[in-house]
């Protein structure tokens, strides 16, 4: 179902047109006075309105049919929202381009920039995307894709595409009221919008993510028995998802045996003894992280402690105790069982090697 014909050889869009153009139109194709070519085949048409409302045009019937394939309401939807954007945004939109072996559902026009956006809504294997994106950047043209059910070669463990600088891609679906809703690892949003960022420059491939450099830490404190005195005191973790600068979620690293956990930091072993200093937490007993020596690994390294007798906490034991924190704190809905304090620290620079289309609405990417 076409957007784009000419009417006596001049172009028009069908969605541009007003109702008593269109009603014009049709009369004069029904007298024979005009006649409506398709640019795809070149061969003659007739306009029709979906039951949604949607103007578009449709093959007659041939000798010769067209290769053009039957396109989902979803489809024209997707289609039209994408030229909204286009326009919106200072770029020319023209609907079904066609260029040497290759058809675009919208192309973007602005100056030498050109943007093929194409949607997906029917499967289509992995090989033939490769194809397709192949045949537009040998003319010179970026292609995006929207994709309602991507390929298995194009997502990750969990069905989320795997971002790729190399064929964009974003998944699309239709949502409880039938709008086309697109989605950028977290962040959902209408296609119109995200197509938009596209167009603005708000979307960005970064190979890596990169923190905020100040932010809320969530440090919880936990009843833990030394394994030495026996003796029940608390020990601490903190909630390691922070954010990145493009606002995704970010699960710190933890390291075991060396300075760099953000649990040993300097910057949280201060809130911590702030914590204990106050009214709230001076009746908490927590040992101090210090340097240790631990049998295990056979040298000395800071960790956590018992407050009476000074026995290690190796982190090796200790881990699984914060990881289960982690994961009681997440899936209780931050649980009463633990004594939570919040306070902001600067992380500085913690980048980590992870792919992904970075947002921002200021320029400031991850990278």
């Amino acid at each position: 179902m076409p957007l784009r014909a000419y009417i006596n050889g001049k172009e028009f869009i069908s969605i541009d047109l007003p109702d008593d153009e269109w009603n014009n139109l049709k009369t004069e194709l029904k007298s024979k006075k005009s006649v409506l070519t398709l640019p795809c085949c070149g061969q003659e048409g007739y306009l029709r309105i979906s039951r949604k409302g949607l103007k578009h045009f449709v093959h007659s019937k041939s000798a010769c049919p067209c290769d053009w394939k039957p396109e989902s309401p979803e489809h024209l939807k997707a289609k039209v929202a994408i030229i909204e954007a286009c326009r919106e945004s200072g770029w020319e939109a023209v609907p079904e381009f066609s260029e040497n072996d290759w058809r675009a559902d919208v192309l973007a026009v602005q100056g030498r920039k050109r943007i093929a956006f194409e949607v997906q809504w029917s499967r289509q294997s992995y090989e033939e995307t490769r194809y397709r994106q192949a045949r537009y950047k040998e003319s010179n043209v970026r292609g995006c894709w929207f994709f309602r059910i991507p390929s298995k070669e194009m997502t990750d463990y969990d069905k989320s595409l795997v971002a790729d600088k190399d064929i964009p891609a974003f998944k699309i679906y239709k949502d409880e009221h039938s709008d086309i809703i697109a989605q950028v690892g977290q962040r959902q949003m209408p296609l119109k919008a995200l197509a938009a960022e596209l167009l603005n420059r708000k979307l960005k491939f970064c190979q890596h993510i990169r923190s905020k450099p100040k932010q809320e830490a969530t440090i919880l404190f936990f009843e833990y028995e030394c394994w030495k005195c026996k003796k029940p005191q608390y020990c601490y973790t903190v909630y390691p998802k922070f954010h990145t600068v493009c606002d995704k979620e970010q699960k710190m690293t933890r390291n075991m045996w060396n300075d760099d956990d953000i649990d040993k930091s300097q910057q949280i072993q201060i809130a911590v003894q702030q914590f204990l200093d106050s009214d709230k937490g001076k009746d908490i007993k927590v040992g101090p992280i210090k340097r240790r020596y631990s049998r295990t690994v056979q040298e000395s390294y800071l960790s956590h402690g018992c407050y009476y007798c000074d026995a290690i906490f190796g982190d090796s034991y200790l881990s699984e105790s914060k990881s289960y924190v982690h994961y009681d704190w997440e899936t209780e809905g931050q649980s009463d069982k633990y004594i939570q304090h919040t306070v902001e620290v600067d992380l500085g620079e913690v980048v980590e090697e992870w792919p992904h289309w970075c947002f921002s609405e200021d320029g400031h990417f991850c990278e």
